[in-house]
């Protein structure tokens, strides 16, 4: 029998030749010693396996890693098995398209054993690797609206916040026997995508003693172009999770706060809707989109209708009315707004291919705007912004300038205003800083 240590990493991979080096240095370089990495690949045919098998074969790490052959392609079933044969008081969840900083286990295991507590999770950043290897890297926080969940022993489940907005497993650790005791495992459907949504929401509705820690370790890759976040097929995998959780009777019973399983259920069947109708050109009789479709819709009418929820679920998604109410209008207005951005973002490229461009703007939408340009090849030579707190700063590895100092370095080059608020204001600004009409473009 293996010896019991304080965490299992659970790595499940398929065909991640390109990534499974940084990913598993990650976890072998971890500053919390006592640990078992478990790699359980799914039939890899470009290198993976045979990079884990050198991995594990090596004296230096054979003690930690557990190698592990899947016949069954499912990240769900990959995962349960880690679950399952981990000797780690607790558990932990590592994708191996990404990787984490030396200290994240560490940090989250001695938070957890000193808390008893049931997980412990942390924020986290996505990254995008661009040209030469420069990655772009974007914190996201879980509590925006002030730091007062930090730190705390909460019990998650009647945290309608928590059920709108933690979706992700591998940002934390969680104790092996919770999960056990209370038979949390991950759906089992085919390839890789949406299981952790009915893993989280099961976590949240037994979990008594949660942690949430502000520092980001985790580091979440967005540019991989086999990730299901870019897949045609995500309504049809919300429905699998979600028909799981509402039509098995041991889950059902245990998802004691209903209100949240369907606020989640409603934010991410809009979400994947929308997604789904942009890729079959908004036909919702697609059978990508249909029977999927109708499952939601009555699911959520019904319970609407019926007034078996205790919260105004339209306060807090508000585009589910439309799409309840009068989908063909919401079709309608949708492809419309599809088409103005698309035109839009044809004219942006044409406006800055071969350009000297300077981006005026660094909040959401200006950070969204410079990766775009980014991915299309386009050379930025600065960021122009009008907070203070901002000026002299290097973010993305570009500088941060004042206005007029700015126009004064770079009278002749090409500036794109990327605030949505204030758009109009920005564009007199530069008017008025002898900023020809002819380099000035506005992102809608």
């Amino acid at each position: 029998m293996k010896k019991l240590c304080k965490l299992s990493i659970i790595m499940p991979s398929l065909n991640v030749v390109d990534y499974i080096d940084e990913c598993i240095q990650s976890a072998l370089n971890q500053t919390l010693l006592d640990k078992e990495i478990i790699c359980i690949d799914a039939g890899s045919t470009d290198g993976t396996w045979e990079k884990l098998v050198a991995y594990a074969n090596n004296p230096k790490y054979m003690e930690e890693i557990v190698l592990l052959h899947c016949d069954v392609r499912s990240y769900g079933h990959q995962v349960n098995l880690g679950i399952n044969i981990a000797v780690g008081e607790y558990v932990a969840i590592l994708e191996t398209d990404d990787y984490v900083e030396k200290n994240m286990y560490e940090q989250l295991y001695d938070i957890g054993i000193s808390n008893d507590a049931d997980f412990v999770k942390a924020d986290y950043d996505t990254f995008m690797t661009f040209i030469e290897n420069k990655r772009i890297f974007d914190k996201v926080s879980l509590f925006k609206n002030g730091k007062k969940q930090y730190g705390k022993i909460i019990s998650p489940v009647r945290e309608l916040y928590l059920y709108l907005n933690d979706h992700t497993i591998w940002k934390g650790i969680y104790k092996r026997d919770f999960l056990l005791n209370n038979n949390i495992l991950l759906n089992e459907t085919k390839g890789a995508a949406f299981q952790d949504i009915g893993f989280s929401l099961q976590v949240l509705s037994m979990a008594k003693r949660g942690i949430y820690i502000e520092e980001s370790f985790y580091r979440y890759r967005l540019d991989r172009d086999e990730s299901s976040i870019n897949s045609v097929h995500g309504l049809k995998y919300a429905y699998w999770e979600f028909s799981r959780l509402l039509e098995t009777e041991e889950i059902k019973r245990s998802l004691v706060y209903t209100d949240g399983i369907f606020a989640c259920m409603a934010l991410t069947f809009c979400f994947e809707l929308v997604k789904a109708l942009r890729v079959v050109g908004y036909d919702i009789n697609s059978h990508f989109i249909k029977p999927y479709y109708t499952w939601f819709n009555d699911q959520l009418s019904y319970s609407l209708k019926n007034h078996l929820l205790d919260i105004d679920i339209y306060l807090h998604i508000p585009q589910l009315r439309f799409i309840l109410e009068n989908i063909d209008k919401f079709i309608f207005e949708l492809k419309e707004n599809d088409f103005v951005l698309k035109k839009n973002r044809e004219d942006l490229i044409s406006f800055t291919k071969g350009k000297r461009v300077i981006i005026f703007g660094f909040g959401a939408y200006g950070k969204e705007i410079i990766k775009y340009l980014y991915v299309h090849g386009i050379k930025i030579y600065g960021i122009c912004d009008n907070n203070k707190q901002l000026w002299g700063c290097e973010e993305y590895g570009l500088p941060i300038y004042e206005p007029l100092s700015c126009v004064k370095k770079f009278p002749e080059y090409s500036y794109v205003i990327a605030n949505k608020i204030y758009s109009e204001d920005i564009y007199v600004q530069l008017l008025d800083l002898s900023i020809k009409r002819e380099h000035i473009f506005v992102c809608i």
